[in-house]
């Protein structure tokens, strides 16, 4: 029985390299004769070109409107290799709280945004619980326009902070929170797990900011659990005294 199974496992073609051709069971063998492989032909591969960073051989705008226009207007920005329309930073100069997240928003139309209608809604009652105004807050994306894939390339990563440690100073805010995980990343060099354990600060000429990192509204609107996670990064800030 055990020598069957071997010549059945045998002819069944189990044992043979992958090189080799199988035989049908049910019919005889015959010798396949062997054709000598022609060498492969030479293919010329072209090299990868990665988009070019532009080099700031400039300095920064000084002031904030020059800044703004500079956001605005320029074609030396790195998010101008990937869209036309921008999205600006809203709110007051020396405001209680500057939000920081990665992008702008896309809604399901197509339009860009800072914040949709119901992902602004859940941010001003953020912003309450700490005591803060939403009037007297400052909203703001490290990159003003959406790249085509949602993401940000980590070679873009350090000129963006540079810039946007700049607009810090530019704005002065008392307190800065940063959403999700790729603003965490570009900012702290820390995964927003990671980045949520402590309260953080930015250093920026010569200041020093209290800064948090937490969820973004998007992401507690989508899973509300996570809410009670968010509350526990908000209570890292200082409270806001009131007037």
């Amino acid at each position: 029985m055990i020598q069957s199974l071997q010549n059945w496992w045998s002819l069944a073609g189990v044992e043979l390299d992958y090189a080799d051709q199988p035989s049908p069971l049910l019919t005889p063998v015959t010798e396949t004769p062997v054709v000598a492989s022609t060498p492969a032909t030479s293919v010329t591969t072209r090299e990868r070109t990665e988009p070019k960073i532009p080099v700031q051989d400039k300095p920064l705008p000084e002031t904030y409107d020059e800044f703004l226009d500079w956001l605005s207007n320029s074609n030396d920005l790195i998010e101008a290799n990937w869209s036309k329309r921008r999205v600006l930073p809203q709110g007051v100069l020396e405001p209680e709280v500057m939000t920081i997240s990665a992008l702008p928003e896309k809604n399901r139309n197509g339009d860009v945004q800072l914040f949709n209608s119901d992902n602004q809604k859940l941010l001003n009652k953020m912003l309450a619980a700490i005591g803060c105004d939403s009037e007297k807050s400052y909203s703001s994306t490290i990159s003003v326009s959406v790249s085509i894939d949602g993401r940000i390339e980590d070679q873009y990563w350090n000129a963006l902070k540079t810039r946007l440690f700049h607009h810090i100073t530019l704005v002065r805010p008392k307190r800065i929170i940063c959403f999700g995980d790729l603003a965490a990343k570009i900012v702290f060099g820390e995964d927003l797990l990671s980045a949520r354990k402590n309260k953080q600060f930015i250093n920026h000429d010569s200041s020093k900011t209290e800064a948090i990192v937490t969820f973004h509204p998007r992401i507690l609107i989508e899973r509300p659990l996570f809410k009670a996670e968010a509350w526990k990064d908000l209570q890292m800030l200082t409270r806001i005294s009131a007037p």
